[in-house]
């Protein structure tokens, strides 16, 4: 048995497949990851100045951060995107307390030459394959911010539905983000609609042990409902 299961983990369809990076491939990652694709604020930046630099380390951090606490309790799995063997972007999924409440959220950034070329939309649906046929997510959510016409665009065409809005705090400016949920149900309902090649998953079961899932999994009982599991109550059945 390996001790890291997630670098055995492969989602791929056609020509796109998505891979977690190695540290061989984070060079690359770095140079291709545009500016505006932000960052979480609570990663250590040091010893850099421009945007680009600033993004670049950023994405090696977040890489890093997640292999370091990644655990059943809160885990974010950061995969690279290729297309036809050339790294186009990054997509990522992340959790809390997947084991209990079953619920991922998404996202993603694309290399500014491999926009509007149907790349984010693939990636999204290879993620989606992963969390409900992989890790039997009841629900998956996305958020993006109002304007952000592309991001949106994907997640309507992929059958999700509003559920939410909040104002966020991005650089000093407040953001208006729009918040969407597919659920399992929908889900199975649109996906032969997202007109990807077959879907295969390599090396799933490995990381399913790393992120406290069992092997095999019975079938979702909450039909994507949000679960509100409070400290100290038992873990709905």
């Amino acid at each position: 048995m390996t001790l890291w299961p997630l670098s055995g983990l492969r989602v791929r369809a056609g020509s796109i497949e998505l891979r977690p990076p190695t540290d061989d491939d984070l060079p690359a990652l770095a140079a291709l990851v545009p500016v505006e694709a932000g960052h979480d604020p609570t990663l250590p930046i040091s010893g850099v100045s421009t945007p680009e630099e600033i993004a670049g380390q950023a994405v090696l951090r977040q890489v890093w951060r997640s292999r370091a606490e990644l655990a059943p309790t809160q885990w974010r799995i950061c995969l690279a995107a290729y297309v036809d063997g050339v790294l186009v972007g990054q997509q990522d999924l992340k959790a809390d307390d997947f084991p209990r409440r079953r619920i991922v959220e998404t996202s993603s950034w694309l290399g500014e030459e491999h926009r509007r070329q149907g790349h984010g939309k693939a990636m999204r649906a290879l993620a989606l394959h992963l969390a409900f046929e992989g890790l039997g997510a009841v629900s998956v959510e996305s958020e993006s911010a109002e304007g952000n016409d592309a991001a949106l665009g994907v997640t309507r065409s992929l059958g999700y539905s509003p559920c939410g809005d909040t104002y966020e705090l991005h650089d000093g400016v407040v953001t208006h983000m729009l918040w969407s949920r597919l659920t399992r149900e929908r889900w199975a309902l649109h996906k032969q609609g997202y007109g990807l090649a077959p879907v295969e998953v390599e090396g799933v079961d490995g990381c399913r042990r790393l992120l406290g899932l069992p092997p095999t999994d019975p079938e979702p009982a909450n039909n994507g409902k949000r679960t509100i599991v409070r400290q100290g109550a038992p873990a709905p059945a």
